[in-house]
């Protein structure tokens, strides 16, 4: 049993490891520098921040809830798509965890300039 147990542990030290070494990764982008280099941060790990407007939760047709907000940081505005239900509101300062997607096409929508957010934080 002690022998089994051992690399279970280490196994779950190092899976845990891993996912904050991602979770480290992501880099600290003002919303222009997304804007201006969209290139480079297509498909990257960003953490922006600023405040949310035009808020808009919905239900999609298989009934998943999510919600969308332009995020503007006091220079620039980014679109941000998270799933769930919104626990923000408009005005509210927020810091966003995502993936940055200069072209992001769903079915046949297209959007550009996007965070796909993992996490929404109120700072």
């Amino acid at each position: 049993m002690k022998r089994r147990l051992v690399p279970l542990l280490a196994g779950l030290v190092l899976l845990f490891g891993a996912a904050s070494a991602l979770a480290a990764r992501a880099d600290l982008v003002a919303v222009k520098d997304l804007l201006a280099q969209p290139d480079k941060w297509h498909g990257r790990p960003v953490v922006v921040s600023g405040v949310v407007s035009r808020l808009d939760a919905r239900t999609s047709q298989r009934g998943n809830t999510y919600y969308t907000f332009v995020l503007t940081d006091g220079v620039a505005s980014v679109k941000v798509f998270s799933y769930g239900v919104p626990q923000i509101k408009d005005t509210s300062r927020v810091q966003v965890e995502g993936t940055y997607l200069k072209v992001n096409r769903v079915g046949n929508s297209t959007f550009h300039n996007q965070v796909n957010a993992r996490r929404i934080t109120i700072p």
